[in-house]
């Protein structure tokens, strides 16, 4: 896979996204990636190559992937193809299974939500139905953000470790299919009982410090699961945010699970909340860590990130919460 050095400059990338943003404009080519075991993935295949085709966007490509074990070898292999905006259609799992392959290299990333919660997308404020999606990519601006990194692998959105990783494993598919995010309330209330807190340790420059925890959650986008339990995170600040909520008594996990649910604030008390470049993170015993809530490793893992590297359409309305005052590179528009 063809990459560039994470240490990009900004004139750098200013020229990359301008240059893809004007042969997308004149080319108006693009291949469609589909999960279709995704919740919404098999009826929204058709209609998005439809949409698409009557928006002007010719297709060089389109997959229909019922094997989700097969969407990192195809993305891979359209990439190599020198295409240069690939659409991906899928759930958070989708992104985390193919992200790798968009990490600096020079191609633009569409995104169509078709997840149980689809956090990445709401991130980004990329609207959750099929036709918003849509206009995003037809209309759009070529953006690049920060990916996180967790040990060699990238994240869009956000890793977990304690219950969430723990739920995550264990929720089956095709509860995910029938029940939306309902299926992580049914499976996080039967481990909820066996869950026990951890310790967890902290490195930041060589300083460590340690917790007693019963929830941390890193953060490059401020959702996971489909809520909002980061509102400080940015995936455009070069920082990670980790939210460590602190106790020894899961019965106060279970308390913050229900004002995150009501949207109340986090208690301050409670929540260890830490900003960084890059740090490590262990566990006491050993915990299961999710990206995107799919679990990929276990305790200790090094955390980081991968600044402005991946460059995807995203909305108008994104891009304004940055212009004002920004020193960062200008985005460039697809209209």
């Amino acid at each position: 896979m063809t990459s560039h050095s994470a240490n990009h400059q900004p004139f750098d990338r200013r020229v990359e996204k301008a240059a893809l943003a004007q042969e997308i404009k004149e080319s108006r080519r693009a291949v469609l990636v589909v999960n279709t075991r995704s919740r919404r993935g098999a009826r929204a295949y058709s209609e998005a190559k439809r949409r698409l085709t009557e928006a002007g966007i010719i297709l060089d490509a389109s997959f229909p992937v019922r094997h989700a074990e097969r969407l990192p070898e195809i993305v891979r292999e359209e990439i190599a193809k020198g295409r240069k905006f690939i659409i991906v259609g899928g759930g958070d799992g989708t992104i985390s299974s193919v992200i790798d392959h968009f990490a600096y290299v020079s191609v633009v990333f569409g995104l169509l939500p078709l997840g149980t919660a689809n956090s990445f997308a709401r991130t980004l404020g990329i609207p959750l139905d099929l036709p918003g999606a849509i206009d995003v990519l037809v209309g759009g601006r070529v953006f690049d953000v920060d990916l996180g990194k967790i040990n060699d692998h990238y994240f869009a959105n956000g890793s977990s470790i304690g219950m969430p990783a723990i739920v995550g494993r264990a929720t089956p598919h095709t509860l995910k299919k029938w029940l939306g995010r309902g299926a992580y309330l049914l499976v996080g209330a039967s481990k909820f009982m066996r869950f026990a807190p951890f310790r967890c340790i902290i490195a930041i420059n060589g300083q460590e410090t340690s917790f007693d925890a019963l929830d941390v959650r890193i953060a490059n986008g401020g959702y996971q699961g489909g809520v909002l339990v980061a509102p400080d995170a940015n995936p455009d600040d070069g920082k990670i945010v980790v939210h460590i909520l602190t106790g020894a008594s899961k019965w106060a996990l279970g308390k913050q699970w229900a004002r995150t649910a009501l949207r109340a604030p986090f208690r301050a008390a409670d929540m260890k909340i830490l900003k960084a470049t890059e740090l490590m993170i262990d566990a006491v015993p050993k915990q299961d860590v999710a990206v995107d809530g799919e679990v990929i490793t276990k305790t200790p893992i090094r955390v980081s990130v991968g600044r402005e590297a991946l460059i995807l359409m995203v909305p108008q309305a994104f891009v304004e919460r940055f212009e004002a005052g920004s020193e960062r590179t200008s985005p460039e528009t697809m209209t």
